[in-house]
């Protein structure tokens, strides 16, 4: 789904501006021009479709154009007339290059904002057109009446005889009403724009539905959040620290009578806290990793990468130019789908590698995680294995989407696509800070496979999940 947003014009609203007026004119000059064109490509695509189809070699170059023609309107509003225009969510494609692009276009076809925009297009054409023609009679009138007050003087029309001071006023209310009909042509383009492309309520009630269905993907998360954190707590560091406890207190009763034991009960004890403070480390580090605060995601996922089990062929492609960096949000969504994607690969999956893809464009941060195991995984909600499902929930708390598929020939695809959503004020007050540079692990190339060199459990254990075999 494309995120709900909203193009913001200036504060300053003005009604009229030399812009708006010019707007009229621009109209008129493509009203006599590409709106027949237009309304001639459209229709004879319809009336070329009975011939097998072939009309849509017309409606498809057509459709494109007027997809183009419908952002510029959109811009156009909020530039000249300072509209806030509302974009409701739509369906994203999950596929890349020109498949993608094409579904995209598809997509785009199916939503109302989009045919209710075309018919905004053709509507401003039409009125712009009718009211620049209206307004150059009335000029070219009114400057004829001038013209003959001043070369020829009073003329007789009939019994009816006009003099220069009434060829003058009659020049002069010919200008004012052209005038008056650019006037009137800019606030008819004004009018279309609130009524057809800044915001219905049906697009308002689109947005609501997808924040209220972010909403709840936040809550579920963070209650699935929650729920890791005490069974973590519950069944791993409590037990550990009851026992810690009691060898402490074994030790101090035999410090006088064997001190030799007391000796190795310290020392058994010493090794147990410090085996405690790293799985106090670690589920810390599944809340919000330290490396993602102070390296930022490349390096975190170089380091998941190091640390997999099953080799890993990492490739992190960053928006390096984007006007704002990432939000921790975003990055930690992205960090915990790679880490929950390699921790089920190791347990399940049976892969020989895994390949992960971080890709962002600017606009959409797409993850995604491929191995050539036995795949089968399906997401799960059945309060037992909801590692994928709670992946999910954060993804959906964004505005966006997880899908996992099979891999032809064998394997799994796990794609996650974050939108960006520049512009929002809570972006960007949780954008992440400057970083320093740091170098990447040496032990993960960017472009080859990662060998194992340590026997510790894939950093994805770091947010660990109940035992799930959905393959």
């Amino acid at each position: 789904m494309q995120v709900p947003h909203a193009e913001s014009g200036p504060p300053a609203r003005r009604r009229l501006s030399p812009a708006s007026l010019a707007t009229v004119l621009v109209g008129g000059v493509l009203f006599l021009s590409w709106f027949w064109l237009s309304i001639g490509l459209f229709v004879a695509g319809l009336s070329a479709l009975p011939a097998f189809g072939s009309g849509l070699l017309i409606l498809a170059p057509w459709l494109l154009l007027m997809q183009g023609a419908v952002r510029l309107e959109r811009r156009r509003a909020v530039a000249i007339h300072g509209l806030d225009v509302i974009i409701p969510a739509r369906r994203r494609s999950v596929r890349t290059g020109a498949a993608g692009w094409w579904q995209d276009r598809w997509f785009e076809l199916g939503s109302g904002a989009l045919w209710r925009g075309i018919l905004h297009h053709h509507l401003v054409l039409l009125v712009a057109g009718l009211f620049c023609l209206t307004a150059l009679a009335l000029l070219w009138a009114g400057w004829s009446a001038w013209q003959v007050a001043l070369l020829h003087g009073p003329l007789e029309l009939g019994p009816l005889t006009l003099s220069r001071w009434a060829l003058g006023v009659t020049g002069m209310a010919g200008v004012l009403l052209a005038a008056t009909a650019l006037v009137l042509g800019a606030l008819a383009d004004r009018g279309l724009a609130r009524l057809l492309i800044s915001g219905s309520e049906e697009d308002l009630r689109e947005q609501v539905a997808e924040l209220a269905e972010r909403r709840r993907g936040a809550v579920d998360a963070a209650a699935q959040e929650r729920a890791r954190i005490e069974r973590d707590l519950h069944d791993g560091v409590q037990p550990r620290l009851v026992t810690l406890a009691m060898t402490l207190g074994i030790a101090r009763g035999a410090v006088h009578s064997d001190p030799d034991r007391a000796e190795a009960l310290l020392l058994e004890a010493h090794t147990e806290a410090k085996a405690i403070m790293t799985d106090l480390r670690q589920l810390a580090r599944g809340i919000h990793p330290a490396v993602l605060t102070d390296r930022g995601l490349d390096a975190a996922l170089s380091a998941l990468a190091a640390r997999s089990r099953v080799p890993v062929r990492l490739d992190v492609d960053l928006a390096a130019g984007a006007a704002q960096p990432l939000d921790r949000e975003r990055e930690a969504v992205a960090y915990f789908v790679v880490a929950e994607a390699l921790t089920n690969i190791a347990k399940h999956a049976g892969a020989r590698r895994a390949e992960v893809h971080v890709h962002d464009d600017g606009q959409t941060l797409r993850v995604q995680v491929e191995d050539d195991g036995r795949g089968g995984a399906r997401v799960h909600r059945d309060g037992i294995s909801t590692g994928l499902a709670g992946l999910g929930d954060r993804v959906r708390a964004t505005g966006g989407r997880l899908t996992v598929s099979d891999r032809p020939g064998g394997g799994t695809v796990l794609t996650a696509l974050i939108p960006r959503e520049h512009g929002s004020s809570s972006s960007q007050r949780a954008a992440a800070p400057p970083r320093p540079a740091a170098p990447r692990p040496a032990a993960v190339p960017r472009h080859s496979p990662v060998p194992l060199h340590s026997p510790t459990p894939p950093a994805p254990a770091e947010h660990p999940v109940p035992e799930e075999d959905p393959r």
